[in-house]
Formats: C-alpha cells, sequence, structure tokens
C-alpha cells in the first residue's frame, strides 16, 4: 500500500476507534485496533512533514483512547465493587429473615 493512502488509512481506523469509545463500545474499539495494529508495521522509517502530522494526531488520538478507557474501567470497577456490596447485604438480610 502506498505510504500516503496507509496513512489515511491509519487516521480512519483511528478516528472509527475513537468514535467506538466515546461510545463505550469497547468490542468495536478491540475489533478495529487488530484491524490497524498490521497496518503499521508497513510504515517505513522516512515520512515527510505531512505524514508525521498526521502520526503525531493518531498518537494524540490514541492517547486519549487511552485515558478514557483508564477511566472508564476505574469507573466500572467502583461500581461492581458497589454492587457487590449490596449483593452481600441482600444476602445477608435474606439469612437473617430465615431465622
Amino acid at each position: 500500500m502506498e505510504q500516503n493512502s496507509l496513512i489515511d488509512r491509519l487516521l480512519e481506523l483511528t478516528l472509527a476507534i475513537q468514535h467506538a469509545a466515546a461510545m463505550a463500545d469497547w468490542q468495536e474499539a478491540a475489533r478495529l485496533t487488530e484491524e490497524r495494529t498490521p497496518l503499521f508495521m508497513e510504515l517505513t522509517p522516512e515520512q515527510d512533514a505531512t505524514a508525521m502530522e498526521v502520526i503525531n494526531r493518531i498518537q494524540a488520538i490514541d492517547a486519549a483512547i487511552a485515558s478514557d478507557a483508564k477511566t472508564t474501567q476505574s469507573e466500572l470497577q467502583i461500581e461492581y465493587s458497589s454492587a457487590m456490596k449490596k449483593v452481600q447485604a441482600a444476602s445477608k438480610y435474606h439469612q437473617a429473615a430465615k431465622f
């Protein structure tokens, strides 16, 4: 694949990953990431200034997605912990009600 087309495709996939992450569709984000990963291997070391700008944009988007994913993971862990405490409390209530 020609380098400019390759970089355009990488950006397109990155933007799709960003959208999937914004929609909390982590499975789609993962699928798109798997599709995108091998394309990075096709990049050549020599890139012009325009290509480097796009690559830097991709890196910035990736960093933002990673940060959002970490925040989402922390929020899910808090929600899970809270739900488990409620389940335990309900279980104790039911056990006490039996006696």
